[in-house]
This record gives C-alpha cells, sequence and structure tokens, in this order.
C-alpha cells in the first residue's frame, strides 16, 4: 500500500496493514488535517488486495488518541464543527463502517474522547492493561460529538452512557471490558503480539462471510443515524456557549474551569 502522510505512519505485513496515528507530541490528537489522512490511508488499505485486516493504533508509548485537538478547537463556532471537524470525522467513520475489511482499534495508553469515538467505530477493540479510557468532554462544556453519545448508549446501556457521559470519569481496562466498550485486556508487555495474533487469524478468513457478516450487524443498529444527526447538531450548538470556550481555555491555560450555573438559565 503506497502513500505518504505527515500525520501517520503504515505498515503492512502478513496480510495485516497497521495504520497508527503519529502525533506524539500532542498525544496523537486528532486534527483535520490528521483526520483527512486517516480516511484517505483507511479508503486505501481497503481497496488494497494486499490487505485483508486493518490494525488501527498510536503512535509512542503514551496514547492512542487522546482526543480531539483543543488547539484547534478554542476560538471555533458551531459552522466549523459541522462543516468542517464532524464532517472530516465522517469521513473516517465511513471508512470503517462502510469498508468491507475487519478493522480492529489497538489501545495501548491514554484514549480519550474523539479517541474513544474513533475507536468504537471499529470491528473489535482491545486495550492493554495500561490503557485509560473515557469520555471528558463534559469537564470541557462539550460533549461527545462524533458517534460517542450514540455508540455508548449501544453497547453499555442508556444508563451507563449517561454516568460516563455526563460525569466524564475515566474507565480503566478492565470495567472497560466488563461494560463491553473493548473486547478484551491484555498485558501491556503482550498487547502487540496478542493484536496480531488476533489480526493475523482474521486474515486468513472468508473475505465475502467477514464483510456480509460486518454489514449485517452494522445494520441492527436502528436509529443510529438519527441520533449521530442530533449529537451532532447539539454538539455544535455548544459552541455558541460561553462554557465550552471557556473550558478549552482552562484545559490549554492548564487551570479549572470557571463555568456558568443554573441560575443563568
Amino acid at each position: 500500500m503506497g502513500g505518504s502522510f505527515d500525520n501517520l505512519d503504515i505498515s503492512t505485513a502478513q496480510s495485516v496493514t497497521t495504520i497508527s496515528v503519529d502525533r506524539v507530541d500532542t498525544r496523537n490528537s486528532l486534527n483535520i488535517e490528521t483526520l483527512t489522512e486517516l480516511s484517505t490511508a483507511l479508503d486505501a488499505a481497503m481497496d488494497d488486495p494486499e490487505t485483508s485486516v486493518l490494525v488501527l493504533t498510536g503512535g509512542g508509548d503514551e496514547a492512542f488518541v487522546s482526543g480531539a485537538d483543543i488547539g484547534d478547537f478554542h476560538g471555533q463556532d458551531s459552522l466549523w464543527f459541522i462543516r468542517d471537524f464532524r464532517r472530516a470525522f465522517r469521513e473516517v467513520e465511513e471508512a470503517i463502517e462502510g469498508g468491507p475489511k475487519p478493522v480492529i482499534a489497538a489501545l495501548d495508553g491514554i484514549t480519550f474522547g474523539g479517541g474513544l469515538e474513533l475507536a468504537l467505530m471499529c470491528d473489535l477493540v482491545y486495550a492493554s492493561d495500561a490503557s485509560a479510557l473515557g469520555f471528558p468532554e463534559s469537564k470541557l462544556g462539550g460533549i461527545p460529538g462524533v458517534g460517542g453519545t450514540q455508540r455508548l448508549a449501544l453497547i453499555v446501556g442508556y444508563l451507563k452512557a449517561k454516568e460516563l457521559v455526563l460525569t466524564g470519569r475515566t474507565v480503566m481496562p478492565e470495567e472497560a471490558a466488563s461494560l463491553g466498550i473493548v473486547n478484551d485486556v491484555f498485558p501491556d508487555e503482550e498487547f502487540d503480539d496478542r493484536v496480531y495474533d488476533i489480526a493475523r487469524d482474521l486474515a486468513t478468513g472468508a473475505p465475502y462471510a467477514q464483510w456480509f457478516g460486518k454489514e449485517v450487524i452494522n445494520q441492527t443498529r436502528e436509529g443510529l443515524e438519527k441520533g449521530l444527526a442530533l449529537e451532532a447538531a447539539l454538539g455544535a450548538v455548544l459552541f455558541e456557549t460561553d462554557d465550552i470556550h471557556e473550558g478549552f481555555r482552562a484545559f490549554l491555560e492548564q487551570r479549572n474551569p470557571d463555568f456558568s450555573d443554573w441560575s443563568e438559565f
């Protein structure tokens, strides 16, 4: 598989293509350029006859994907979110879920916000025991806006989804496995070997059966598209509030945010 990317590292071996988000200096956070490269790379791997399975990872030792690049979010408006960021993420979503080949998310490190949303788009999700997961957007005055609320609720049920989204708390790997957020947890020192054993085993499978099985199961998620549209719309509206920009400023300045209270509603 060819192609050159500024924010991704790509390799293929034994019919398994690994796409690694390589922005180690930002803990592999996602900006629009990275999302655009990611959708291009995913589409290319789906079309590559030498690729049977895709593994999505993060570069370095600290993070899978730490979330969206907050530096890009600060100062933006609702139109930017819908027109630019959400559209770029939607193309990634369509490449993963609409593509015929299995995609494995390998979470070895921090997996927050948009990183967890990206993982939940994949067909199989594995975590190392050194990882940490969560949707901390509420602590910044926002909500998961690229599918997190919808896919999480489908996986864990709506009460647990509300807990995780409203509190923004961190979920450790064993709890994530018990909730069904990840398929399994492996020791950090064995993580790569265990993930690639699964990937290589999948690569020996029947392509049409895997494609159709993936397609049929994805189609069971009745109402997902409507929920995704509402999530994106309300996520965009939050860009018109003072709270979310106070949250972004506080994050960048490494301080606690000073949000409004209910008396202002």
